[in-house]
């Protein structure tokens, strides 16, 4: 991309179990006057779009895309229309695209089509926002592999419903959500409606903003759905440190399911955000400053069956070209 070219439409990928509230969330964003110039992509399972419906009103830029899930059809036709929404950005521009999947999508694949070059140079991906059924949720989590990726593949959590569940029930259900997706600030949805500072992530956090998830024993998919961080002391090769990642990609396969942190380069003086998972990396994207003073880069692995010494070990390599202290902090 060259200094005359437009800036890159950032993207919102909505997602969420069946009933969890996605679509109703969403219209209730979208009505606030600073989301106006909001495009939406909606996937319905059905063939009938009924969330386009939902919407109403609520933007002028709809793309419905019916008939089955986002993680199923073919990412040829994903990919043109997304640039059908870049081509129309050209003639009326917007601010930003939210991609709502169907309540059956495994986010994944979605989030795999970013780091082609095709959509890379028009769109940045901000992350994942999963929304969790306050009342169902944790039936589903026992139930639904595909709900539980939804919540481990999240930049953030919206927690819904939680006024018609028990507290006891909405404690449990938190400690259940920070078992499988340690890393992703999660939040209380009220009456449906969230503010947009609390919905979109942030990319200055997203790869930073820790919770400390508690030791527990888990019945169901989550079981074997882990994460950790590795933090570096030193900066690092970019060069040495992305060879080490895709071979760990290419060896893991769909188990590693979400790769992110912010990491400090020794050819960058900005830090830089990293994302990426089954089989991907996304492009770098700068940051205009460390979240939290800390220049130390950390890098937060989620995914099944993950072996935390042997990727340790496989970045290393990384680690010592910049002569970098190495330190784990597992979760799962």
């Amino acid at each position: 991309m060259t200094l005359a070219d437009p800036p890159r439409l950032p993207v919102t990928i909505l997602t969420g179990f069946l009933g969890s509230g996605k679509t109703t969330l969403l219209a209730s964003l979208l009505r606030r006057p600073s989301m106006e110039r909001t495009a939406v992509l909606i996937n319905e399972f059905g063939e009938v779009p009924l969330d386009q419906a939902l919407l109403g009103d609520a933007t002028e830029h709809v793309v419905v895309l019916a008939g089955g899930c986002l993680c199923c059809i073919t990412g040829r036709d994903v990919t043109a229309m997304l640039l059908d929404l870049w081509e129309r950005h050209q003639v009326t521009p917007f601010e930003r695209v939210v991609i709502e999947t169907s309540g059956l999508a495994d986010p994944g694949p979605i989030l795999a089509l970013f780091a082609h070059e095709e959509l890379a140079l028009r769109f940045r991906l901000e992350g994942v926002v999963t929304v969790v059924d306050g009342l169902q949720g944790e039936r589903e989590l026992s139930r639904q592999k595909t709900c539980v990726r939804q919540v481990a593949l999240a930049d953030r959590l919206l927690l819904t419903k939680t006024d018609i569940s028990s507290p006891h029930a909405v404690s449990r259900l938190r400690d259940r959500l920070a078992g499988i997706n340690p890393w992703a600030p999660l939040e209380t949805v009220v009456r449906r409606k969230v503010e947009p500072e609390d919905f979109f992530p942030s990319p200055e956090t997203s790869a930073t903003e820790f919770r400390v998830a508690p030791s527990l024993e888990h019945s169901g998919h989550e079981a074997t759905v882990g994460s950790f961080c590795l933090t570096f002391a030193e900066p690092l090769s970019w060069n040495r440190l992305s060879q080490a990642l895709t071979r760990l990609l290419e060896h893991s396969g769909d188990h590693l399911l979400r790769i992110k942190g912010i990491l400090n380069l020794d050819a960058s003086e900005s830090p830089m955000a990293l994302h990426g998972g089954l089989g991907f990396l996304h492009p770098l994207e700068p940051l205009p400053a460390w979240p939290d003073g800390s220049r130390e880069s950390r890098i937060v692995f989620i995914g099944e069956g993950l072996h935390k010494d042997q990727m340790q070990d496989q970045l290393m390599l990384a680690a010592l070209a910049g002569h970098a202290d190495l330190s784990s902090h597992p979760n799962g």
